[in-house]
């Protein structure tokens, strides 16, 4: 019972580290990429401001393709997640996972920083209500794929370095079904970002004609 009771406090504690360390990668790739605005370019500055204007104007008039833009959303998601999933059945696919991770990190500061450099206080408004609902589904989906895909990488790189036994099949049905509930968010997540979340943005941008 209490070598028992040690393995679960010992369980607890990795999971524990596990999600400290992805939540600072995510702050670190957050900040990051929303400081990275400010050392573009004039020229990459006023693409990033003529891209941003033109798909706000985009919403106000109505005139967003929503099939594209739900499969250009859900498929990003669908194949990032694939790869994580893949390279963590592989020895080497740590270091590529965690990168994958802070990009993604990074993509989302810079969506909110380019936000916030061209509307100042209204981009932050702008960024409450159309990036961050989709995305908090998206750090939980990703936290929870991360937290599994470490987990059998190491499990892997235990078994082939020290020699110990892996009940394979076992870990590839959890690991499966993990991938299922992060592709099952993802589908939210995008079906949020593509119908609903517009509408929303439209509603709050009639307040600032």
């Amino acid at each position: 019972m209490k070598k028992e009771m040690d393995k679960l406090k010992s369980k607890i504690k990795t999971s524990k580290k596990f999600t400290i360390f992805l939540a600072v990668l995510l702050l670190v790739g957050v900040i990051s990429g929303t400081l990275f605005i400010t050392i573009l370019s004039s020229t990459d500055k006023s693409l990033v401001r003529e891209y941003l204007n033109s798909y706000m104007s985009s919403i106000e008039k109505d005139k967003i393709n929503y099939l594209p833009l739900f499969c250009n959303s859900f498929f990003k998601e669908f194949l990032v997640a694939g790869v994580i999933w893949l390279l963590g059945i592989s020895i080497v696919g740590i270091p590529a996972i965690l990168f994958l991770f802070f990009k993604e990190a990074f993509v989302l500061g810079f969506s909110i920083g380019s936000l916030l450099f061209v509307y100042k206080g209204r981009g932050l408004l702008y960024a409450l209500f159309y990036i961050f609902p989709c995305q908090i589904l998206n750090v939980i989906a990703y936290g929870l794929l991360l937290t599994y895909a470490l987990s059998v990488s190491m499990k892997m790189i235990e078994a082939v370095f020290k020699h110990k036994t892996l009940d394979f099949k076992t870990i590839m049905s959890k690991y499966s079904k993990i991938l299922g509930i992060v592709l099952l968010l993802f589908l939210v997540s995008s079906l949020l970002e593509t119908f609903l979340l517009p509408n929303i943005l439209k509603w709050i941008l009639s307040f600032f004609k």
